[in-house]
């Protein structure tokens, strides 16, 4: 009894174990050696070449078991503070939140991994874990993939493609903790009640399932849309286009053309899109139409301008959208993609003199986007499906790079003028003619084009007044390219914009 009692006193007070709270995604090192810098005051993001694969490596290390354990004891600590501290906002910065796991993080580890690590820290708990992470990266990256909740993220760059990552969720329930945080303001949740969503989160899209529909368990892609504007300039210096196409496409929008651009998904059509947008005169009224997100940054372009959304939220979509558009007397409609019914009020519109500019999915060029544009679930008729007056078909040309592989424009014809060209069903043919090919056209293919032609008779010109402006465009083009410094010539076009030339 007695040795019993000098046992219990003898014994050392048990300490106090330190809540817990687990990251909800590692980092690992898949090129072994790589990361391996743990001095380094900054936090290292790189693209590197490994196996004939592009990865996209963040951190300065991988996490071991011990930063692992770390990491969670400052979590834990960051959950309590914010928890229980009204003096911090109700949603909380990632520099509160860093700022609490680096105290917590200094009493167990060295400054430098204590500062390290409160990165990730602050990201779990305030953040969407790694889509903030990632979301961070302002270099180029597009899209965000996550093909199953324990394997590698994925990123689509602008410059080197499909890259996997470092980092990767510890399982679903990490991966839908992180996809809700992501679009906690849409007021959306994925859950057994919502096992698929589709949400609008500042510029980017959200698209996201769990199971029973994603059978790895979770299943995610988040398109980023920043507003990105890719200049003339950096077109012409990419190959996308010459010095004439741009002449061209300015004339073309100057007569009011209909046009689509046509490609396959990443072939440059938005970017197209945009580019085309801001050669509208400014002093034209525009409405624009996209689907939720705000891909098109061109606001700054044109004075008198209308944003609309389409959300498919059942109170609107883009052909209500599209409807509405034309009710407020627009000069110009600019749609970011058509794809069904609402097709059919776009060419409305310009069957009553209302231009636009649009973009469609199509694998091929020449004839194919016409016959898609007439097939369900568009179903132009051919009535209508006459007003398009051309198509610019997009591709890509290497990793980070994108070409107009043509540009077609369509004479349509009744079957009392020719029995030549390919038939709409009826009565009536198509012809087209190529203007552009691979990113090139001549003076002579722009003389001879719809789009002069078109132009001479809006501006009540004779068409060798028409054809002096565009030796005059092409001029002040060259001249504006010839000068890296100077500003894109998008810019200075609304500076030339002083009456078109007269005999």
């Amino acid at each position: 009894m007695i040795n019993n009692i000098v046992s219990f006193i003898r014994r050392k007070p048990e300490q106090k174990k330190e809540a817990k709270s687990p990251l909800n995604f590692v980092l690992e090192d898949p090129v072994q050696s790589v990361l391996k810098d743990s001095t380094s005051q900054t936090l290292s993001r790189r693209f590197i070449m490994h196996k004939n694969s592009y990865f996209y490596l963040i951190g300065n290390y991988g996490f071991s078991s011990k930063d692992l354990d770390l990491m969670s004891i400052a979590k834990a600590q960051v959950i309590d503070v914010l928890s229980s501290n009204f003096s911090i906002p109700e949603e909380p910065s990632i520099e509160d939140s860093r700022r609490i796991a680096f105290a917590k993080l200094s009493e167990l580890t060295n400054t430098n991994d204590a500062d390290y690590l409160s990165y990730f820290v602050a990201h779990d708990t305030a953040g969407s874990g790694p889509f903030s992470i990632l979301m961070e990266d302002k270099s180029g990256i597009e899209e965000i993939e996550v093909n199953a909740p324990c394997s590698p993220i994925t990123i689509y760059s602008s410059e080197y493609g499909r890259c996997q990552t470092n980092i990767r969720f510890t399982g679903e329930p990490a991966f839908r903790h992180s996809v809700n945080k992501l679009i906690l303001k849409s007021e959306k949740e994925l859950n057994e009640d919502f096992p698929i969503i589709d949400a609008q989160i500042s510029e980017s899209r959200v698209h996201a399932q769990m199971h029973p529909y994603a059978s790895s368990g979770g299943a995610a892609s988040i398109r980023i849309g920043r507003g990105k504007r890719i200049s003339f300039n950096s077109m012409l210096s990419m190959g996308t286009m010459d010095i004439e196409t741009i002449a061209y496409l300015w004339t073309a929008v100057d007569a009011g053309m209909n046009m689509v651009i046509s490609g396959s998904p990443a072939s440059g059509k938005t970017t197209m899109l945009g580019s085309l947008s801001r050669l509208i005169p400014q002093t034209c009224k525009s409405v624009i139409i996209e689907e939720e997100i705000g891909e098109l940054d061109i606001n700054d372009g044109i004075q008198n301008t209308v944003s609309l959304r389409g959300k498919n939220d059942g109170i609107s979509n883009t052909r209500s959208q599209m409807i509405n558009a034309l009710r407020m007397r627009p000069d110009w409609m600019i749609v970011g993609e058509i794809r069904g019914e609402e097709t059919k009020d776009l060419f409305a519109g310009a069957n009553i003199g209302i231009p636009f500019l649009t973009t469609m999915h199509s694998n091929s060029d020449g004839f194919s986007s016409i016959k898609k544009l007439m097939v369900r679930p568009m179903s132009v008729e051919p009535g209508s499906v006459s007003m398009l007056d051309a198509c610019i078909y997009m591709r890509q040309n290497g990793i980070n790079s994108r070409i107009i592989s043509s540009i077609m424009e369509y004479m349509w014809l009744s079957k009392a003028e020719t029995e030549d060209g390919t038939p709409l069903g009826n009565g009536d043919s198509v012809e087209g003619r190529i203007v552009c090919s691979e990113g090139k056209t001549s003076r002579n293919n722009i003389i001879n084009s719809k789009a002069l032609l078109r132009f001479s008779s809006k501006n009540k010109i004779t068409m060798n007044s028409a054809k002096s402006e565009i030796a005059k465009r092409i001029a002040f083009l060259k001249e504006r390219y010839s000068k890296p410094d100077q500003n894109d010539p998008a810019a200075s076009i609304s500076e030339y914009r002083c009456g078109v030339v007269h005999e």
